[in-house]
C-alpha cells in the first residue's frame, strides 16, 4: 500500500498564503514539498505546488485555532467523556495535538505521522515538543494501528492534503482495524471534504454507516471541511445533550471558542441518511481516479 501523505484526517483544505509573506523554510521529502511562512502575526505551513496552507500558528498565541475544522474537531470530547488515551493520525503543525496537551495534561497522546519531514519542521517552527504523555511516531497510520495493541478514548484521523487522499485510509478494513482500537465508550473524528469538493463524499459516509454504530456530521460552514464523527455504541445522541457536555467542558477547559455554538449550528445525525453509493474497500476505492477528473 502507497502513501503519498499522510498529515491527523489531511487534511485541510488549501487556502492560499496571501502576499507578502516571508518564507521561513523550504524542503522536499518523499511525501511532501513542504514551505512553512509568515504573514500577518501568524505561520503557515504548506505542501506541494499549491502553497496553500494546511496548518496555521498564530505566534502571539500558539494554542489559537486558527481553522474552523481544527474547533470542530473538538465536538469529539463531547462523545467521549474525559478522554486519556488519544490518537493523532496525522501531524501536520500540530494544532490540535497542541491545543490538546495543554487542555488535558493527564491525557496520553500519541501521533502517527508518515513523514519525517513534516515532524522536524513541527518541532523547529511549530512549537511541537514531545514530553512524557506526548509521543510521536514516524509511520503510515494504517501500518501503526496493525502493529498497535493500545485502544483509545479518541481517535483523530486528519490525513489528506490538498493533492492527493490515501485510499488505504478511507476503506472499509482501515475503518474496522480504527473500530477495534477504540474503547467501548470512544469516538472517532475524521477531517472529510465537502461534497462539492470530494466526488466519493457519499461513499465515504455509506463505508463509516457500514462499520461504526452511529456516525454524526458537523460541516465546516466557512470552510470546505467536514467533521465525521463515529461511534461504536448504539443510540442516538440528540443535540441538547452534546450541547449541555460542550457547556460543561467550556467551563472546566475555558476554551477560547464556542463548542457548544458550533454543536447547536452544525449537528447531523447522519446513521441513517440515505446514501446512494458503494462501500469502500481495499478492492473498491476509487479515490485517486476520482481526485484526477475533478482536477480536469
Amino acid at each position: 500500500m502507497r502513501s503519498r501523505v499522510l498529515l491527523a484526517l489531511v487534511c485541510c483544505l488549501a487556502t492560499p498564503v496571501g502576499y507578502p509573506y516571508e518564507v521561513l523554510f523550504e524542503g522536499e521529502s518523499l511525501y511532501h514539498q513542504v514551505r512553512v511562512s509568515e504573514e500577518s502575526g501568524f505561520r503557515y505551513l504548506s505542501f506541494d505546488e499549491t502553497r496553500g496552507t494546511q496548518s496555521a500558528m498564530k505566534i502571539s498565541d500558539p494554542l489559537f485555532l486558527q481553522y474552523i475544522y481544527t474547533r470542530l474537531a473538538f465536538v469529539g470530547l463531547t462523545f467521549c467523556g474525559e478522554p486519556r488515551d488519544v490518537l493523532f493520525v496525522g501531524l501536520g503543525g500540530a494544532s490540535m495535538p497542541r491545543f490538546f496537551r495543554h487542555h488535558y495534561p493527564q491525557a496520553n497522546i500519541d501521533i502517527a505521522e508518515i513523514d519525517p519531514l513534516v515532524v522536524e519542521v513541527a518541532r523547529k517552527y511549530f512549537q511541537f515538543a514531545e514530553d512524557e504523555r506526548m509521543k510521536v511516531y514516524v509511520k503510515d497510520g494504517r501500518v501503526f494501528l496493525s502493529k498497535c495493541e493500545k485502544n483509545y478514548d479518541l481517535i483523530v484521523l486528519d490525513a489528506y492534503n490538498s493533492n492527493s487522499i490515501p485510499f488505504h485510509l478511507t476503506t472499509k478494513e482501515f475503518m474496522e482495524e480504527v473500530r477495534r482500537h477504540l474503547k467501548p465508550d470512544g469516538a472517532v473524528v475524521s477531517n472529510i471534504w465537502s461534497p462539492t469538493l470530494n466526488k466519493f463524499f457519499d461513499a465515504e459516509i455509506k463505508t463509516l454507516q457500514t462499520t461504526f454504530a452511529e456516525l454524526y456530521i458537523f460541516p465546516g460552514l466557512t470552510s470546505g471541511n467536514h467533521i465525521f464523527i463515529t461511534t461504536n455504541r448504539s443510540g442516538r445522541i440528540p443535540k441538547y445533550t452534546l450541547v449541555d457536555r460542550a457547556k460543561q467542558i467550556m467551563r472546566e477547559k475555558k476554551f477560547d471558542f464556542d463548542l457548544a455554538d458550533l454543536i447547536e449550528t452544525t449537528y447531523q445525525y447522519a446513521t441513517k441518511r440515505p446514501c446512494n453509493a458503494q462501500v469502500l474497500t481495499d478492492d473498491h476505492a476509487p479515490v485517486e481516479v476520482l481526485r484526477a477528473q475533478e482536477v480536469k
